[in-house]
């Protein structure tokens, strides 16, 4: 499907499940589900009441200690809304380049927000941090469109600065809250049952998650460590969490016709935990 913003590129997607020297190629960081938007669709349950724990130097010290910190790794904040606690993330971004993280960092953000997102990007020593926009409140396909006056601003950002800011996929991730009453589920993509891969979640809660749409789920096929655990361990659970997907999880979803995402939204109680290491 071809966006429907014309300024915005949707954003690329690495190779999936890098793991070299016990270091994750990508890392996701969650913060919590406080935002300034209440969507249907939300994968991770977004709301103005949603939890907020900042980030500590304990937390992003198990991010650098487990993610790769050369020019390959990327680090992505996400969750409800960055830039609801824009201080905090120009800090976290602050700290991880003074302990030497060299790769890139992406911004999830729904954009409303404009000139805080701009401040964050600005904000990066390196100039390496870069946004990507939620694709319904961009184009307004399925949900109310951001403030027109936000758009504008982004979009002359990107027009100044190709490829610092990118649009999210339009496909349904039928997580979280659901899709309905979503307005664009018969026109946009359905999630079909292989599990696209996405790279794992670090929370502020100090736990290792392996799924970003799923982060606020506690089930146990979910649990990679803690800040506590030896980061090699987090690794290989991780790499056991894709092996899961391919034998486990994947033959399920198409033996049910079912979306990757509705297993684990409705069916994880029919299914064994990963074999994961302590």
């Amino acid at each position: 499907m071809v966006s429907k913003n014309k300024v915005f590129k949707e954003r690329t997607s690495r190779d999936r499940g890098v793991i070299e020297n016990s270091r994750i190629m990508e890392m996701h960081l969650y913060p919590g589900n406080q935002c300034n938007r209440d969507c249907d669709f939300c994968t991770v349950f977004g709301t103005p009441k949603g939890w907020y724990q900042e980030y500590t130097p304990e937390h992003l010290d198990a991010v650098l200690n487990t993610v790769m910190v050369n020019s390959l790794g990327t680090i992505k904040f996400y969750g409800g809304e960055p830039t609801l606690n824009t201080e905090n993330v120009i800090w976290a971004i602050a700290y991880l380049r003074e302990q030497g993280f060299e790769g890139a960092i992406v911004i999830y953000s729904n954009g409303i927000q404009a000139q805080q997102l701009l401040d964050i990007l600005h904000a990066d020593p390196l100039g390496k941090t870069t946004a990507s926009l939620n694709y319904s409140i961009a184009t307004g396909d399925g949900a109310p469109q951001m403030p027109q006056k936000s758009l504008k601003l982004l979009e002359q950002h990107e027009l100044e600065n190709p490829g610092a800011i990118a649009i999210g996929h339009p496909d349904i991730v039928d997580s979280g809250r659901g899709v309905d009453p979503f307005t664009g589920e018969e026109t946009r993509p359905k999630n079909n049952p292989k599990c696209p891969h996405c790279y794992p979640v670090l929370k502020s809660d100090g736990t290792f998650h392996a799924c970003p749409f799923a982060v606020e789920s506690d089930a146990p096929h979910f649990q990679l460590g803690t800040t506590q655990t030896n980061p090699e361990t987090v690794a290989e659970n991780f790499r056991e969490f894709f092996h899961w997907l391919d034998t486990v999880h994947e033959p399920y979803a198409a033996a049910n016709d079912l979306a990757a995402c509705t297993v684990c939204g409705n069916h994880l109680d029919e299914l064994p935990t990963p074999e994961y290491k302590e």
